[in-house]
């Protein structure tokens, strides 16, 4: 069956997202420290972003096909795996308006990714 969904590829890609998203911030934070660039939310926006592109791209490259259904999956998965990870270590409740940024930002990446990948697959 080698168009059938494969929920050990979104496994691999959300932790493959997760990873890359903290390379990234470590990178960004090293960024803050020796410089004088002030902290954002767009930046760990971007650092979302990219991740969550990657991995869809690469998720859905090995697969060859169905990358939107993919990214969306490996986009939605690091958004509820990112939220997990804030609830365990903060205390306080985040902003909806970040909450709804974050989630934008992982379902958009995710699709563009898993397209760019299933699209390379076919090429």
């Amino acid at each position: 069956m080698p168009n059938s969904y494969r929920l050990t590829l979104v496994t691999q890609g959300i932790l493959i997202a997760a990873l890359a998203s903290l390379i990234l911030t470590i990178f960004l934070s090293i960024i803050y420290y020796f410089s004088s660039i002030q902290e954002s939310t767009l930046h760990s926006i971007v650092c979302i972003a990219i991740s969550v592109f990657l991995a869809s791209a690469l998720v859905s490259y090995q697969a060859g096909s169905k990358g939107i259904i993919y990214g969306l999956s490996i986009g939605l998965g690091f958004f509820i795996l990112s939220i997990i990870v804030y609830y365990i270590f903060y205390s306080g409740s985040p902003s909806w308006l970040v909450l709804l940024e974050k989630a934008l930002a992982s379902l958009v990446a995710g699709v563009l990714g898993g397209i760019v990948g299933a699209v390379f697959k076919r090429g």
